[in-house]
């Protein structure tokens, strides 16, 4: 294998060990990056790495969050030509498949030997590295190159997951309807802030001594677990009025319940309950006065 060959210098075998223990601590720096700053990390680490002139990367965006084009020079690119510089790199690889190529320099004479490595998300989303160094790109070089974008793909996917895990603990979180999930055997998981006020609870331990049918009103509870949970445990929900009780003054509070089974998206098999219920105190005082 032409790498393994390359490789055999001792020299050349400790340069390599050493940049691929780099490029392995970087998902532990990259932690707490959003796209932009990984793929601008990234970019930075292959620059000294593969001494390359120019390293583009490019990210898509999602939803709300722009598409990242970042792009690092070597000190021997001025300034003022980074731009062009992207805008010819971007434009030479859109739609092509090959991932070594040679273009004429955007950076004066001769020729920019550039290599690619696809991101992980599709499309023409990759890290490009340009040199003028008749050498390039090695097979170290291009072992590199693609560690790193695979790196950096997980970093980003990773980071997206979490960043759509915390909009919707926002959403849940600030929510004034009731939201929880439970273990299946009933014990409470959790509980949103506006259950908690709106059942008069004090502090999570409580909740993790209680069982979801101390939560309702006590007349209630036969009929939910003879007719109700056996509904949600065998169609997946239901949906109606359930009274639910307050902890410190005993009222009785009247819900629309939505109970719904959650299954592991691989097995199928129920892994918890949930519930969303809406306070209807106020509209039943409505339809009394009218």
């Amino acid at each position: 294998m032409p790498w393994v060959d390359e490789l055999s210098q001792p020299q050349e075998l400790r340069r390599c060990i050493r940049d691929l223990v780099a490029l392995s601590t970087l998902p532990a720096i990259w932690k707490d990056y959003n796209s932009r700053q990984i793929a601008d990390s990234a970019a930075a680490a292959l620059l000294s790495m593969l001494n390359a002139d120019v390293i583009y990367v490019s990210v898509p965006g999602l939803r709300d969050e722009p598409a990242a084009d970042v792009m690092r020079t070597s000190q021997a690119v001025s300034v003022g030509s980074s731009g062009h510089i992207e805008r010819i790199l971007r434009g030479a690889w859109r739609g092509r498949r090959e991932q070594i190529s040679a273009i004429d320099n955007p950076l004066g004479k001769g020729t920019l030997r550039i290599a690619a490595a696809p991101m992980g998300f599709g499309g023409d989303d990759l890290i490009v590295a340009g040199s003028v160094n008749p050498q390039f790109p090695s097979e170290r070089h291009r072992l590199l190159l693609g560690i790193a974008a695979n790196h950096a793909t997980l970093a980003i996917q990773r980071w997206r997951a979490e960043a759509e895990q915390r909009r919707l603990t926002t959403v849940i979180e600030r929510s004034s309807e009731f939201i929880g999930f439970a273990d299946l055997d009933g014990t409470p998981q959790y509980l949103n802030k506006a259950a908690f006020d709106l059942l008069g609870l004090s502090g999570t331990e409580e909740v993790q001594q209680r069982n979801i049918f101390d939560l309702m009103a006590p007349d209630e509870r036969a009929r939910a677990h003879r007719e109700l949970l056996p509904m949600v445990m065998g169609t997946g929900r239901w949906l109606g009025e359930l009274n639910l009780r307050h902890f410190k003054t005993g009222e009785i509070i009247p819900f629309l319940v939505d109970w719904f089974r959650i299954d592991d998206p691989r097995t199928g098999r129920p892994t918890n309950m949930a519930t969303v219920g809406r306070d209807l105190r106020h509209q039943k005082k409505l339809e009394g006065d009218l």
